[in-house]
Parts: structure tokens; sequence; C-alpha cells
């Protein structure tokens, strides 16, 4: 058993003698009591009931106030999690149709499904296209993830290019501290590494050394279709071949230990993240699973009747004569 607002106990030592204090200066004024002493009416320890009720009925409302409770269980339970930061490109390339209505939208809406089934994983929100920098820290709020995720746009980051190095180091810094046994990163890129001052070889080794995989997905078809505003303000579309460095997202993936996919289109990246969905989770004891019954409300049932009671003993029946 604990009381929740502890503190109010105090009040019951101070209580006491304020209450009985209180009492003695009230009374029944007369000329002369002798004419009332012959009715027995004189003080006795029964006339110290009321009191004494009524008294218990302020401390049952003080104990109510402190919110006691019972302990229901205190039974350790197992979960399974694992940490994962989640590296999302947002450079212009994302911007082509070859998915609808876009690449970027696509890979947001397949993330959020995933964070949505990930309920027991802490999960970090990377972005990047030119820089790189955290949206969201490890997290178990997905909440705060998805909204997050949900607002993300080609403008979210102000520097052109894709610096997947970059995005790998931010990565890492978001999980190295952990202290998870399992730790991965899934690197969502449509294009080659041409922007940031670290090398994104480099950076998977770093990871290799940490014990963190990098589960790679390269994103899009063969080409880029881009919408490119014309004259008049009617939107066009151009194609363009190539930037894209398969060979590279396999390197980071098998240097790492992770595995590397492709997907041509939507329904290849939901399969992509099912795939990543099923990955073994470690199981970890949280031992802070406690399970509370409140007593306040009884002790609040049982403190209105003690006061009414003790009020009108006091006041009609035991009346106390100097």
């Amino acid at each position: 058993m604990r009381f929740a607002n502890w503190w109010f106990l105090f009040l019951i030592p101070a209580v006491i003698p304020l209450f009985f204090l209180a009492a003695k200066k009230r009374g029944l004024h007369f000329s002369s009591v002798k004419l009332l002493r012959g009715v027995h009416r004189d003080k006795t320890i029964k006339h110290k009931v009321g009191k004494i009720i009524a008294l218990c009925g302020v401390v049952l409302s003080i104990a109510a106030l402190a919110r006691p409770q019972t302990v229901e269980a205190a039974d350790s339970i197992w979960r399974q999690g694992i940490d994962i930061a989640m590296l999302l490109d947002v450079s212009g390339s994302m911007q082509s149709v070859d998915f609808e209505p876009n690449r970027l939208e696509v890979a947001r809406q397949t993330i959020d499904n995933f964070v949505a089934g990930r309920a027991n994983d802490r999960i970090s929100l990377v972005i990047f296209a030119g820089a790189a920098y955290t949206r969201i820290p490890l997290t178990l709020d997905h909440n705060v993830v998805r909204e997050s995720l949900a607002s993300v746009s080609i403008e979210s980051v102000n520097q052109d290019g894709t610096a997947i190095g970059m995005a790998i180091s931010v990565g890492l810094n978001r999980l190295k501290k952990s202290d998870a046994a399992s730790r991965i990163m899934i690197l969502v890129t449509d294009g080659d590494n041409n922007a940031g001052a670290i090398d994104p070889e480099t950076a998977s080794q770093l990871a290799r050394d940490l014990g963190i995989k990098i589960y790679a997905i390269g994103i899009g078809s063969d080409s880029l279709i881009l919408p490119v505003h014309g004259f008049g303000g009617q939107t066009q579309y151009q194609r363009f071949e190539g930037g894209f460095d398969e060979e590279l997202l396999k390197r980071i993936a098998s240097t790492t230990g992770g595995q590397y996919f492709r997907a041509m289109d939507s329904d290849s990246l939901a399969q992509v993240f099912d795939t990543i969905n099923r990955l073994e989770r470690t199981e970890f004891q949280d031992d802070n699973f406690r399970e509370y019954t409140e007593l306040a409300f009884p002790l609040l049932m049982a403190s209105l009747p003690l006061l009414l009671a003790g009020v009108v003993l006091d006041r009609y029946f035991f009346v106390q004569i100097p």
C-alpha cells in the first residue's frame, strides 16, 4: 500500500489539537445553570463521543486526499523491441512521379504504416538531402514520429544534393548510446552520394564496428520523371536517366551485416518494409509494471456519515453543561 499524495498526512497531527481547541471555545451562555444540572446534563465522557466521531470523519477525509492505493500486481513483464533510426531522403529527385503521386509521398506513407506496427520499438527519424539532421530522436511516442513524418517535404532540407554518408553519421549519433541489444538503421534513398563531408562507406564501417545493421532501400525505377513548370503555368514532365548508385547501397548493407532491397513501385516498397518488420526482436524485461487500486473514494464515503453523526450527537444529544 502507498499514498500517492503522502504530504497530506502531515495535516492529521496538526488538525487534532486544533479540533479540540475549537470545541472548547464553543459553548452555551446562561446566567445560571443550576436548574439544568438537575437534569443530569453535566460533563461526562459521553459528551466527547460526538467530537471524537466528527474528528474521525475529518481524519478519514484527509487520508482520502493523500490518495491511498493498493498494489494489485507487481510482476515483471517481458516485451520485445529494437532501436531503429529511420533515414529518409528528401532530395529533389524524390519528387519523381514514377510512383503515384511521387516517391516521397509513397515513402512517407509506407514508413508511417511501418512505425504504427512497431509498438515496442524506439524509433528516430533522420531526414537528409545535401545535409542531414535529426527530425525526431529515439522515442516510444510514435504519434510524435508520425506527426513529424507527415509534415516532411522536399523543402524540409534547404541544401541540394544527396548526403548519404552524413545521414548514416547522424543515425549513428542517435543509436551509439543506445543500450538495446539490437540496433538498426533503415536507409531510404533514390540517389547517389554527391554531397556531405563524410564518405558513406567510411560511415558504414563505423556502423559495423558499433554493431549496427543498415538496411538500405533503393526506391524508384531506372529513370527520374520530374515535374517542370513551363510557360503559362503548365506542368510538364521531363525524364532523366541514371543518378542511382545501386552498388553503393549494396556495399553499405553488406558491410554492416544488413540487407539491400530495391523497390520499383509502391507495392514492392511495402513488401520490403514487411520483410524488415519480421526481423528478430530483442526481448527486454520491464520491472516497472504496477497496477494500483484507488481507496480514496471509499474513505470519502465513510467520512461523510461520520462527520454528520458527530455533529448531530455533539449539538443535539450530548450537550455539555459547565
